[in-house]
C-alpha cells in the first residue's frame, strides 16, 4: 500500500496565537487533524519553526528527510508543511537536488491554525491528494496553494497577506471540485550534487544597489569573509558606477558575485554601460538570468559548497539560468 509522507517544519499553518504574536505550536500530525483524506499518510517533524528562522543547516535537514522518504518504495509522494516567508527558497533548493519521479509539494497557510478562516487545512488536503496522484509523477518540486501547483523555479511570494500569494513559476496543475488536472511539465535542468556539510556555514549577503547607495556594505561584506555576494540591481541589472570597482575587487579575490534585479519579472540583460549590466558582467559578475535574487543566491550557495574551480562554477551556474 502506498502513502504520502508529510514532513512538518512549522510555519503559519502550524501556528497559534500567543502573547506577542502567533508562534509555531502544532505538529504535522496535529496540522493534518481530520481532513478526510482519500489516501494514507505518515508524518515526520524535522523542524518546528517559522520559516524566517531558517538557516542553511535547516535546509540540509529538510533535504535529507525528503531524499530518505523518496527512496522508500511505498511512498508515492512527499508533502512539506512550511512557512510562506521563505518557501520559494526552500522549494528551489530542493528542486536543484531532486532526482526522483515522485512529486514533492510544499504548502502552508497565510492564516494561523486557530483563526476561523484559516486556509491551511484545505491547502494541505489538496497537497496530499496531489502528492498521492499518479498525475503528478515527474512534476518535480512544486508549491501548492489555493488550488494551484506551481513549479519551484521562478515561483515567489507576491503578497504579504493574501491567500493567493504564490505565482510566477510554471503552472503545473490545478485542483478544483476534487479533481486534479495536470497542465504542464516544467523545463528540466541538470540535477546538482547534494551540498556537503560546509553548505551550512556559507556567508552570502545580498547587497542592494539603489539611488544614493554606496559600495561600502559591499566592501564590508568582502572584509568580513563573504563566500559570495549577490548584487541586487535595478532595471535589467544595473547599479551606480561605484559598484563596478567593488565587483572587480571581489572577483579578483576569488569571491563570486551574482548580479540580479529587484524587478519581479524579466531577465538580467547586458544593455547599459557605465555601471550598467554590460559593465558589471564584463567585470566578472554572474548573471542571475530570470532567477529572482534569493533563488539565485540559493543556486550560488549549492555550487559554492561543492568547492568547484571558478570556471566550473560559472559554467554550472549559467546552465541553471538559461
Amino acid at each position: 500500500m502506498s502513502y504520502v509522507h508529510v514532513i512538518g517544519t512549522g510555519g503559519t499553518i502550524a501556528s497559534r496565537a500567543e502573547a506577542g504574536g502567533s508562534v509555531v505550536a502544532d505538529s504535522a500530525e496535529q496540522v493534518l487533524g481530520s481532513l478526510g483524506l482519500s489516501t494514507g499518510v505518515t508524518t515526520e517533524d524535522v523542524l518546528h519553526i517559522n520559516s524566517f528562522h531558517l538557516t542553511f543547516a535547516d535546509l540540509l535537514t529538510i533535504h535529507h528527510a525528503v531524499h530518505a522518504a523518496c527512496a522508500r518504495p511505498e511512498v508515492s509522494g512527499v508533502v512539506i508543511t512550511h512557512g510562506t516567508d521563505t518557501m520559494e527558497e526552500t522549494a528551489f533548493f530542493l528542486s536543484l537536488l531532486h532526482d526522483a519521479d515522485k512529486p514533492v509539494v510544499l504548502t502552508g497557510a497565510q492564516r494561523a491554525a486557530d483563526l476561523p478562516n484559516t486556509d491551511g487545512p484545505e491547502n494541505l488536503r489538496q497537497a496530499v491528494e496531489a502528492a498521492a496522484s499518479a498525475t503528478m509523477r515527474g512534476a518535480g518540486v512544486v508549491i501548492g496553494f489555493e488550488a494551484e501547483f506551481h513549479a519551484a523555479r521562478h515561483t515567489r511570494k507576491r503578497h504579504t497577506l493574501a491567500t493567493t500569494t504564490f505565482s510566477g513559476g510554471t503552472l503545473i496543475a490545478q485542483y478544483h471540485n476534487d479533481v486534479l488536472t495536470r497542465l504542464a511539465t516544467a523545463v528540466p535542468y541538470p540535477v546538482l550534487d547534494a551540498p556537503t556539510a560546509d553548505f551550512a556555514e556559507l556567508n552570502i549577503p545580498v547587497i542592494d544597489a539603489a539611488p544614493g547607495s554606496t559600495a561600502e556594505l559591499f566592501y564590508a561584506a568582502l572584509a568580513s569573509g563573504a563566500d559570495g555576494i549577490v548584487l541586487q540591481g535595478v532595471g535589467a541589472g544595473n547599479a551606480p558606477p561605484v559598484f563596478t570597482d567593488a565587483v572587480q575587487a571581489a572577483v579578483a579575490a576569488g569571491v563570486p558575485v551574482v548580479l540580479s534585479t529587484r524587478v519581479p519579472t524579466g531577465p538580467v540583460a547586458a544593455i547599459y554601460g557605465n555601471g550598467g549590466g554590460v559593465t558589471l558582467l564584463d567585470s566578472g559578475a554572474l548573471s542571475a538570468g530570470q532567477l529572482n535574487t534569493y533563488q539565485a543566491r540559493m543556486l550560488l550557495a549549492v555550487l559554492l559548497a561543492q568547492k568547484l574551480p571558478a570556471g566550473t562554477l560559472r559554467a554550472r551556474f549559467e546552465a541553471q539560468t538559461l
